[in-house]
C-alpha cells in the first residue's frame, strides 16, 4: 500500500487500467474454457458436434468455441507488431531486394517469381453475358452447349486470383469475388505494409470484366488484408455482400445497404440475389453456407472481436463447389464436421501463408501442410493456396508457403494442389473434378 501511495497520478491511472484490463482478459478466458467444457460434455452423437462448434458471445464479444484456440491479448499484439517492424528491415533489404534461391538451383529476385499475369476478361465477359441472356429469356438450352473445345458455361469455373484471399471466381456465368483488397498500401500510404505486387485488377476491371454484374461478394472477416474498405464504397450495391454478423453496420458507413448477414452454420439461397431478382429463374439452386473458422476480427485494437469471422461454401442442387476459407487457424474434429456434413467440395481457396512464429499465429492460422489436412478431410482433390506474397505480415519467407505446398504436393505425387499466379485465369470443368477416392457424399443435400 504504501508503494501505491508514492505513485503519481498518471502512474495509479496506468495501474489500474492494466489490472483492469488484465482481469477482464482472464474472465473471458474463464468464461470460454466454461463454454468449451458444457459444450464437450453434451456431445453424444456425431451430429452433436455442429451444436459444440457454434458462435458464441460473451458480453458482446464473440469468442472462439475451440479447444485449440488461444485468444491472444494486447500485450502479445503489441509485442509481434514491435517485432515484425524490427523484422520488415530485413525482409525489406534480405527477401525483397536480394536474390532467392529458385528450385533449378539458380537465383532471382522475389520480384520476378511474384509476376502478374493478364486475367481472361474475353471469356468472364462472355460467359457473363451468355447467363444474362438466359436469364432474360427463360431459355437455358446454350448454358448446356459445348462451344470452340471449352466445357459448357454451366460447367464452367474460372479462378482469378487478385492477392491475399481476394479471388474473382465465376461458376455458370455467376461472378464471386472474395475478400476484396485492392490497395497497394494495407493502412495508408503513410503507415503499414505496401503491397508486394500491384493488384492485376482494379474494382473497374471488375466490373468490365462481369459485364457490370458483379453477383456477390463474400467477406470472411474484417482485417485490413481482407476487406478494403475504399474498394467497398467503389463496388457499393452493384453485389450483394455477404458477411459474418457485426459487419452490416461497418459497410452501411460505406453507403452498402444490399448486405446479408449470416451465422455459422446458416444456409442462404441466392437465387433471389442475382441479378437484381433475375436469378429466380435459373434452373439450378444456389446457395451459401457459412461454416466456422478459429479466428478473430477487428480493424483496431479497440474494436477487437465485435463482429464474427468465417468461412463460406458455395453450392449448387446440394453439391458443394467452392470453400472460401479465409483465415483460420487448425481444428481437426472441425474440419472433420465440415466434410461429413457438406463435403467433397470441388475447390478449396485456402491460406497458406502467416504461420510465423508458429507460438503467435497457429491458433489464427493454418500452415501449408495444415492445408493439405484439411484438403483430405473435406474431400478436395483440389487447393488453391493463397493468402501469402501480397504483404510482409508475418515472419516466415515471402515464398516459403508456396515452395511447402508444391512440395508437399510433389510428395503426394498430385499436380492438383497449386499456388496460383497472380492474375491468371484458371479455367475448370467443374463435371470432370471428382472426389477423392473413398470419400463419401456429402449427407446434407
Amino acid at each position: 500500500m504504501n508503494f501505491l501511495r508514492r505513485l503519481s497520478t498518471k502512474a495509479k491511472v496506468g495501474t489500474g487500467f492494466l489490472l483492469s484490463y488484465s482481469s477482464f482478459e482472464l474472465y473471458m478466458h474463464l468464461r470460454t474454457k466454461r463454454l468449451i467444457n458444457d459444450r464437450s460434455e453434451g456431445i453424444v452423437t456425431e451430429l452433436d458436434i455442429e451444436t459444440r462448434f457454434k458462435s458464441a458471445n460473451i458480453n458482446n464479444f464473440f469468442v472462439n468455441p475451440f479447444e485449440e484456440y488461444r485468444p491472444q491479448t494486447a500485450f502479445e499484439f503489441l509485442l509481434v507488431r514491435v517485432i515484425e517492424f524490427a523484422e520488415s528491415f530485413y525482409a525489406n533489404k534480405i527477401e525483397i531486394h536480394d536474390k532467392y534461391p529458385t528450385a533449378d538451383g539458380e537465383f532471382a529476385e522475389v520480384g520476378d517469381l511474384l509476376k502478374t499475369f493478364r486475367p481472361n476478361y474475353e471469356l468472364m465477359r462472355e460467359n457473363s453475358l451468355i447467363l444474362r441472356l438466359c436469364m432474360a429469356s427463360g431459355n437455358y438450352k446454350s448454358m448446356a452447349r459445348s462451344a470452340r473445345g471449352k466445357p459448357p458455361v454451366r460447367d464452367q469455373m474460372l479462378f482469378t486470383w487478385l492477392g491475399q484471399s481476394c479471388c474473382l471466381v465465376q461458376i455458370g456465368g455467376l461472378n464471386i469475388l472474395t475478400d476484396p483488397i485492392f490497395s497497394d498500401h494495407l493502412l495508408s500510404k503513410n503507415v503499414g505494409p505496401k503491397r508486394l505486387v500491384k493488384s492485376p485488377m482494379s474494382v473497374e476491371d471488375i466490373k468490365q470484366a462481369t459485364g457490370g454484374h458483379l453477383d456477390l461478394v463474400l467477406v470472411s472477416h474484417n482485417h485490413p488484408d481482407h476487406l478494403d474498405l475504399d474498394a467497398a464504397k467503389e463496388i457499393g450495391n452493384l453485389a450483394t455482400w455477404i458477411v459474418p454478423l457485426g459487419l452490416k453496420l461497418t459497410l452501411g458507413r460505406k453507403g452498402i445497404y444490399n448486405v446479408i448477414e449470416m451465422d455459422w452454420w446458416e444456409t442462404l439461397p441466392v437465387n433471389d440475389c442475382l441479378s437484381g431478382g433475375d436469378g429466380a429463374s435459373l434452373p439450378d439452386k444456389y446457395e451459401v453456407l457459412c461454416v466456422p473458422s478459429m479466428h478473430w476480427s477487428g480493424r483496431h485494437v479497440v474494436d477487437a472481436n465485435l463482429s464474427l469471422w468465417g468461412s463460406f461454401i458455395l453450392r449448387r442442387n446440394g453439391e458443394s463447389l467452392l470453400y472460401h476459407v479465409g483465415d483460420t487457424g487448425y481444428c481437426k474434429d472441425l474440419f472433420d464436421t465440415i466434410g461429413k456434413q457438406f463435403g467433397p467440395i470441388k475447390l478449396l481457396l485456402l491460406p497458406i501463408g502467416q504461420y510465423c512464429p508458429s507460438w503467435h499465429q497457429s491458433p489464427r492460422h493454418i500452415s501449408p501442410s495444415e492445408s493439405v489436412e484439411v484438403a483430405s478431410q473435406v474431400g478436395s482433390t483440389k487447393i488453391f493456396g493463397i493468402h501469402f506474397g501480397t504483404y510482409k505480415l508475418s515472419s516466415e519467407p515471402i515464398l516459403e508457403p508456396k515452395n511447402k505446398l508444391l512440395q508437399l504436393a510433389e510428395e503426394l505425387g498430385t499436380d492438383e494442389y497449386k499456388v496460383p499466379e497472380f492474375g491468371l485465369t484458371y479455367v475448370y470443368d467443374l463435371s470432370k473434378i471428382k472426389a477423392p477416392d473413398g470419400f463419401s457424399a456429402s449427407r446434407k443435400n
